[in-house]
């Protein structure tokens, strides 16, 4: 069903601000509509930064601790429960003492930037410092000689000795780097100039010594910097353990700052004027009716009236259906949101959708194994997981697959002959997918002959609801022509007998059709109009229907690959002497596993556009409003 929110205007006197703001925000019931035109009030807005600043604060906090926590086993994590807010720690003392940790790891987190850059500068420096591995002093020039570092290639080697005994050079090997080797050389000041040019010619360079003491003690100083950053480390990872015994505190701390923001962000929505404050909000009648009773139990001048939307401003609708309905509307919502006038087509595809899974996967092993899978965490972890829709969805989905695969006679690629070796399964085998292929594309097109006429009938409701007199003639045409078009061909093949009184039905059909289509053409054009719609219609429809080929496209897809896995893993066990069997039994279960994840997601995409493109566009158009209350999402704990 689909539920339309209404706009409404609250006016109340200042001193209920803040209770009024409280009860909308633990309601989550509201969407608070923001008046932009207005001026904001600078405590407000001030208030609202600071309250975010501290939520990211502790956001950053919680994330940064979480490696220092302790670690929960399986068991012990569906065990625990969201904390509860109250008590003490709603005390400003302990929340500012939680806050200065959170800035404290802040500090803590730009001092391990710090660190860590600075161990990635000693590394650089002990790598540069190879260059010079025998030297034992700074190379530096004096008053009459000259000393530097320079790099020549392996093969000039001979050259730059030669070279060194004409000019006299002082020549030292200090370390081999790859393809060049490293000297000190040292000559008289006055041939320097001579030797860099010598050097040159021989494609050698100069290396610039950047450091300010010897290698020797340049490389103790690093070390021992290192040494003392390990240590520095080591520290603030302690502190960060003892403050990671305090993790609970930390998240109660950080949920308790999410309704503070909230509670400040209807603050700033609110419209300041005179005496009285405004807020405008969409709602529904129960929830308004909530307020409306708690707000009379603290103030007395109040005003709650409904008002009319705004040019261009779509009412916000919500979907809500039967629990057992629910989990489809996963499907809607991905298509989007039914306009206000427009129907919730969830209860409508729920039971399409569902057979098209199933007969999309066509295999009773593999429904079993989406029932186990999905039906402990439903029964179990309903408080852990939050939103079920989509698991839900699965379990119906697992449902379906096994009624399927027991109709369709495939259990885990089973083979006919291993089948028959169970008479009471093999009795309940109406259909083999991969022998009677022709029959499983006759049934898909039936189905999916039969969701297109369904698609009518919806028509004509939604025409109905929204007074539309013209989609209503036309869905209900086009719903008796599908009819009188499967009696025709009934007629044709079953009772030959009714053939003239089937084809006269048709073309009534037809006349009745032509009206539907051109409702509110002039006289004249109505022949030319209708004619070329129906043409339109019927390829429409022809097109429609082919599509539901894909079900047995996927349907066949998934047994054989079944039966690959099978054969696979039985043949590679047979190759493999005594322990063969382990061989055959990580294939299967490996095989089987991957077939049913690729294959489930498949059914639910390829079932879901069968929805979206063949079902939705005969009588939805969809783009609605969604309503989006404002509430605070509490990750760790919940209000006492």
């Amino acid at each position: 069903m689909l539920k339309v929110a209404k706009k409404y205007i609250l006016a109340f006197p200042k001193e209920s601000r803040n209770k009024i703001s409280a009860f909308i925000a633990n309601s989550g019931a509201f969407e608070v509509i923001e008046n932009k035109q207005e001026a904001k009030e600078e405590e407000v807005l001030k208030n609202l930064q600071n309250a975010g600043y501290k939520l990211a604060t502790m956001d950053f906090a919680i994330g940064f601790l979480a490696p220092f926590t302790k670690k929960l086993s399986f068991i012990a994590k569906l065990k625990s429960s969201k904390a509860l807010i109250g008590g003490d720690f709603r005390e400003g003392g302990e929340q500012e003492r939680i806050f200065q940790q959170a800035k404290r790891i802040e500090k803590i987190e730009k001092k391990f930037d710090i660190l860590k850059k600075e161990g990635k500068d000693a590394q650089s420096k002990l790598i540069e410092l190879e260059k010079f591995n025998a030297l034992s002093f700074k190379p530096q020039d004096t008053q009459t000689t000259f000393f530097l570092v320079g790099a020549i290639y392996k093969t000039q080697k001979e050259k730059f000795i030669a070279f060194g005994k004409e000019n006299k050079l002082f020549q030292k090997q200090l370390a081999t780097l790859q393809a060049k080797e490293t000297y000190l050389i040292a000559g008289l000041k006055e041939n320097k100039e001579k030797v860099l040019f010598g050097l040159k010619s021989l494609k050698g360079e100069v290396i610039a010594y950047n450091f300010e003491q010897s290698p020797i003690q340049e490389r103790v100083n690093i070390q021992a910097k290192v040494e003392e950053n390990v240590e520095v480390e080591k520290a603030l990872r302690q502190e960060l353990s003892l403050m990671a015994k305090d993790i609970e505190k930390f998240k109660i701390y950080r949920d308790i700052l999410e309704i503070e923001k909230i509670n400040w962000e209807i603050k700033n929505k609110t419209l300041f004027k005179g005496i009285l404050d405004y807020v405008v909000f969409w709602g529904y009648e129960k929830e308004v009716k909530d307020l409306k009773e708690k707000v009379s139990s603290f103030a007395k001048d109040f005003n709650l009236i409904e008002v009319a939307s705004g040019k261009g401003e779509e009412p916000r609708v919500v979907l809500e259906n039967h629990k057992l309905v629910r989990p489809f509307q996963y499907v809607t919502e991905i298509f989007g949101m039914p306009k206000p006038g427009e129907v919730d087509p969830t209860p409508y595809l729920a039971l399409f959708f569902i057979i098209f899974f199933g007969v999309c996967l066509t295999d009773a092993g593999y429904g079993i194994l989406l029932v186990v899978f999905t039906l402990p965490p439903l029964l179990f972890l309903k408080n852990k997981l939050g939103d079920t829709k989509l698991m839900q969805l699965l379990f119906y989905g697992g449902i379906s697959t096994l009624i399927m695969g027991i109709l369709f006679g495939s259990y885990f690629g089973s083979t006919t002959q291993t089948l028959q070796k169970f008479p009471f399964l093999y009795r309940l085998k109406m259909i083999d997918p991969i022998e009677d292929t022709i029959l499983f594309m006759g049934l898909s097109f039936g189905i999916g002959y039969l969701q297109v006429a369904f698609a009518q009938i919806i028509k004509m409701i939604t025409g109905k609801r929204g007074k539309n007199k013209e989609m209503f003639i036309n869905g209900l045409a086009w719903l008796i022509f599908y009819i009188a078009l499967i009696i025709f061909a009934l007629s044709k093949v079953k009772v030959p007998q009714a053939q003239t009184i089937a084809t006269v039905f048709l073309v009534l059909s037809v006349g009745f059709l032509l009206i539907g289509e051109s409702f509110g053409q002039k006289i004249f054009l109505k022949p030319l109009v209708g004619s070329i719609k129906i043409l339109q219609g019927i390829i429409g429809t022809m097109s429609d229907v082919l599509s539901y080929s894909r079900l047995v496209a996927l349907g066949l897809s998934t047994a054989v690959i079944a039966l690959i896995v099978n054969q696979i893993a039985f043949l590679l066990g047979g190759m493999v002497p005594y322990v063969g069997w382990i061989l055959t039994g990580l294939v299967l279960i490996g095989g089987h596993i991957f077939n049913l994840g690729i294959n489930a997601l498949g059914a639910f995409i390829h079932s879901g556009r069968l929805q979206f493109v063949e079902f939705f566009p005969k009588f939805l158009e969809g783009g609605g409003k969604r309503f989006n209350p404002i509430k605070a999402e509490l990750k760790y704990s919940r209000i006492q």
